[in-house]
């Protein structure tokens, strides 16, 4: 016992000690500020106004799917769901097929026109999204599109590119040369080489531009609401037209709230393992 205090006594006044309590304690805090509020969406989606209010972080007392079947009822939560999926699935689609041959192009061949490049890239994250709203909604009707998924499918990429070109750019670049040089001298190709090498390679940028691209396009709500009709509401813009008849029913919108995190959560749940490893990566090259 002695020689534990003596080891404690030691590692505090190094700082080591405490300095690994205050990390603890910030872990702790920041789970519970993550935790509660996700247990209290979970228990109010089975649980009344009065069960809410007067016990509310009570566990229900029966698990009455009544308040998912109302959602679904009042803002045919299924279809906006579907539409969600699709919308996101599609532009998950193109923002890869667009941004992972700009980024070859910036990381990988040998010219002064890269930077210049990446550069104008980078200059989109300074365009506030407001300032898109009105060309974009001319656009979509300009080319016949408004009202209609397909145009969410077509702006969202263009949104997302800049952010996904300089985020592959620098997973690329971390690859070394010498094995793009050595499948060359075996006779692959350009697109074999980005295909078959080094898509592979970049996996932990690519799962990163996924998951955050996926994140945005699923939670996006201004432009989902502006440039669709009311039967092609997103799974976000039929969560804002859940009311009650007369008052706001919060356990109807809990439930409306849980099944639009439920589709986040599984593909967190489906690819953890690359988010870990391309934060690792991440960290280690960057």
């Amino acid at each position: 016992m002695s020689a534990f205090a003596e080891r404690f006594g030691r590692g505090w006044r190094d700082g080591r000690t405490g300095f690994r309590a205050s990390a603890y304690f910030l872990c702790i805090v920041y789970a519970l500020a993550v935790t509660i509020p996700l247990y209290y969406v979970l228990i109010s989606a089975f649980k009344n106004n009065a069960q809410i209010f007067g016990m509310p972080l009570a566990l229900p007392t029966s698990l009455d799917f009544k308040n998912f079947a109302t959602a679904e009822a009042s803002a045919h939560l299924l279809r906006a769901t579907l539409i969600s999926l699709g919308v996101t699935a599609g532009s998950e689609v193109l923002v890869l097929l667009l941004a992972f041959p700009a980024a070859y192009a910036i990381a990988r061949i040998r010219t002064r026109l890269a930077v210049v490049v990446e550069g104008i890239f980078s200059l989109g994250f300074l365009v506030p999204a407001f300032a898109m709203l009105v060309p974009v909604l001319l656009l979509m009707a300009q080319i016949g599109v408004l009202y209609d998924p397909l145009s969410l499918i077509l702006f969202y990429p263009a949104w997302r590119l800049p952010l996904s070109i300089v985020v592959l750019a620098s997973y690329l670049r971390t690859v070394p040369r010498e094995i793009e040089e050595s499948a060359e001298m075996d006779g692959a190709n350009r697109l074999q080489i980005i295909l078959h090498l080094l898509f592979p390679l970049a996996r932990p940028g690519v799962i990163t531009v996924v998951i955050i691209n996926f994140i945005t396009f699923w939670n996006e709500f201004l432009f989902a609401l502006i440039l669709l009709s009311q039967q092609n509401r997103t799974m976000q813009v039929a969560l804002s037209i859940l009311k009650g008849e007369r008052l706001v029913d919060y356990g109807m919108l809990a439930a409306g709230v849980l099944i639009s995190i439920l589709p986040v959560y599984i593909m967190f749940l489906i690819f953890q393992e690359q988010i870990v490893e391309g934060l690792y990566v991440g960290a280690v090259k960057g």
